[in-house]
């Protein structure tokens, strides 16, 4: 398909033009002038695509892009600032849809230009090629490669970029592992050179170092207990001869306790025998009072009624009364007295029978202390002979070395002292060391991964570019140069090839620039174009007004630097008016 007509009104820098276009057809004119104008239109007209935010001519209300091609394909686009856009899409003999979905089968988005191709970098020069390598692949596709949707890569990418952005990162990714890893194992290390030679911590873990100091208390308590069986045995005959003489002292303090008991005895007896010998004068004496009373009281009863003879009898009698009363209190007192006093000489007397039974008791006493202190004796002799015979046997054990029981345990303790670096040095592994190892090898294994898929895509892709190859990285060569190394002429060469494989079924490339490519790489072009299929669209700046050259012949029938005498900005040109110069020009 190839564009035989379009007329242009009021878009972006063109008021009105109308042309039928050929083979070549050569744009000329000074900056401004509108040539990238009709670039743009038709790349308008095709994708509904424009570079600018403002594509209808200032002071204009709309714009219409009309392009018929040679297979009767018509399009009519009207651009309106104040309605919808309207599009017309028709074919003679065939019912077409007015849609952009149909348009696209014919167009790629816009027009290639080969010169600028040349001018980008080489990866974006890379994008476009690879844009055109058709490899399905969707998201799903990436999470079974990789085992996930890596974050941090450009999806917009061709697939081959996108694996290759992903193993970069990825590569990235495992650096910065690989440099922890480095790290802690420098840090195990350090733990490791603290720790003696092939230690094994799980080894002395289990061990209970208290155990092992017990076993060096017990063997020094049985060694201990051995040399103090050796001392009793050999001290027997001193023991039991201080036991013998303990219960001879113990015997002789007991009858001196007998006797001291005795002569206590004695004393109270003596002491209650003067006490009742006292009590008997005491009670003599209180019947010589009894008596001398009585005589008193009948002599002062005499006297007084002898005094009282002379008196009252009234008083007589009063006297007598009160010296009977006093008679019978006198009496009364003593007889109590005397009572008081014989109750205690009972008293006494009892004391006294009881102090000669515990007398007499003191004998069967005195046996029975000395019998007790005599079994105690021959017991204690007996208990010193059964230990005796039961440590001779410990006599004859011989004792336990407790050097090397207590070297096992300064060991345990020692080698468990090492317990926390073994502990601090295993967590570092297992916490630490081993996740990021893990991640390494997961890490590995998916830039393998991305490293052998491009490969395996490019098995079932179809090179669009003779010549061309793309390796697992997504570098693209032409032959065994990356694109990067081409020389000039290379770079145009490719960029032509490019245009010509990603041309949809509309063959147009567009050469903005001409005027800048040197004469000799010139003459290839004009060589491709004269024997290729395709419709070109020239663009050169040079001083004037637009024009358009038109030729359906070769390169040097077109002429390319002729001009055209009208001017195409600002004035109608008929629909079937063709510009074509003689060579040389016109």
């Amino acid at each position: 398909m190839k564009i035989s007509r379009i007329e242009i009104s009021n878009f972006i820098g063109i008021s009105e033009f109308k042309v039928n276009l050929g083979k070549i057809n050569t744009v000329t004119g000074r900056v401004g002038a509108g040539k990238s104008s009709i670039i743009e239109a038709i790349q308008k007209g095709f994708s509904n695509k424009n570079d600018r935010s403002e594509v209808i001519r200032h002071g204009e209300e709309s714009a219409t892009i009309f392009i018929k091609t040679d297979d009767g394909l018509e399009i009519d686009r009207r651009l309106r600032s104040n309605k919808s856009d309207y599009l017309k899409v028709k074919k003679i003999g065939v019912a077409v849809p007015s849609t952009e979905k149909y348009l696209k089968q014919f167009f790629n988005g816009e027009l290639f230009k080969p010169l600028e191709f040349c001018t980008k970098s080489p990866t974006e020069q890379a994008k476009i090629i690879l844009g055109m390598l058709e490899i399905p692949w969707s998201m799903d596709d990436i999470a079974t490669w990789f085992g996930e949707i890596p974050a941090d890569v450009n999806y917009e990418n061709h697939v081959l970029q996108i694996i290759g952005q992903i193993v970069r990162n990825y590569f990235s990714q495992r650096e910065v592992v690989n440099r922890e890893i480095a790290l802690i194992k420098a840090q195990i290390i350090g733990y490791k050179d603290e720790l003696p030679k092939n230690y094994d911590g799980e080894e002395w873990r289990p061990k209970k170092v208290a155990d092992y100091y017990k076993a060096v208390a017990d063997a020094e308590a049985i060694n201990q207990k051995i040399i103090l069986a050796k001392s009793h045995v050999e001290g027997f005959d001193t023991r039991v001869a201080v036991i013998t003489a303990e219960a001879e002292t113990e015997r002789q303090a007991k009858q001196n306790e007998i006797v001291l008991k005795r002569g206590e005895i004695d004393a109270s007896k003596k002491d209650l025998g003067n006490k009742i010998q006292a009590a008997e004068v005491e009670l003599s004496q209180m019947n010589l009072w009894t008596a001398q009373i009585e005589a008193d009281l009948a002599v002062n009863l005499e006297r007084a009624n002898q005094r009282l003879k002379d008196e009252y009898e009234q008083k007589k009698v009063a006297a007598q009364q009160l010296l009977e009363q006093s008679k019978d209190e006198s009496l009364q007192k003593i007889q109590s007295q005397m009572k008081a006093t014989e109750r205690q000489v009972m008293e006494h007397h009892k004391i006294l029978h009881g102090l000669d039974v515990e007398y007499t008791a003191q004998d069967e006493k005195e046996v029975t202390a000395l019998k007790v202190i005599n079994e105690n004796m021959d017991k204690q002799i007996r208990a010193e002979e059964q230990a005796i015979d039961s440590l001779k046997l410990m006599t004859e054990t011989v004792p336990i070395e407790v050097g090397p029981l207590r070297e096992a345990a300064d060991e345990v303790a020692r080698m468990q002292s090492y317990l926390r670096d073994y502990d601090l040095m295993a967590s570092l592994i297992r916490e630490k060391l081993a996740p990021r190892e893990e991640l390494s090898n997961v890490l590995t294994a998916r830039i393998d991964k991305g490293r052998k898929m491009p490969t395996e895509l490019l098995k079932i892709a179809a090179l669009p570019i003779p010549g061309i190859t793309v390796d697992g990285d997504g570098l693209i060569r032409i032959g065994k140069t990356l694109i990067d190394g081409l020389s000039e002429g290379e770079q145009l060469e490719l960029a032509f090839r490019v245009a010509k494989a990603q041309a949809g079924e509309l063959k147009l490339i567009c050469l903005d620039g001409w005027n800048k490519i040197n004469p000799s790489t010139r003459a290839w072009i004009e060589q491709e174009i004269n024997e290729d299929e395709f419709q070109y669209l020239v663009v050169t700046t040079e001083d004037g007004d637009l024009a358009m050259n038109v030729s359906d012949g070769s390169v040097a029938e077109a002429a390319w630097q002729g001009r055209s005498a009208n001017d195409l900005s600002d004035q109608k040109v008929t629909p079937d008016a063709r510009q074509v110069p003689t060579p040389g020009g016109a």
